[in-house]
């Protein structure tokens, strides 16, 4: 009348690794020289259309960049990729 589907049970329970993983040391971000110079300039509170004005560069050429570099660092907001950057000694404060 009715069908039983039978379960599979372990008696042993699964082994779980308890030590910690290698991690292996984060590769270190290559900026190019524009790169370096319109986040140098982004640290100094200058808005990307300031930036285009002081590099000869448009806005959208600066942002651009500013996409190229947050992909790099692999985060979404720039002001994040400038305190990493920051961090990694890639950029100094002015």
């Amino acid at each position: 009348m009715y069908r039983t589907n039978s379960v599979s049970v372990r008696s042993s329970p699964t082994a779980v690794n308890l030590l910690p993983r290698e991690s292996k040391p984060p590769q270190a971000i290559k900026l190019t020289t524009r790169e370096k110079e319109i986040l140098q300039w982004s640290a100094a509170g200058k808005s990307s259309w300031e930036i285009g004005q002081i590099v000869s560069c448009t806005e959208a050429g600066v942002n651009y960049h500013f996409c190229n570099i947050r992909r790099k660092f692999g985060v979404r907001s720039r002001w994040i990729a400038m305190a990493m950057a920051l961090e990694q000694g890639l950029i100094h404060m002015p």
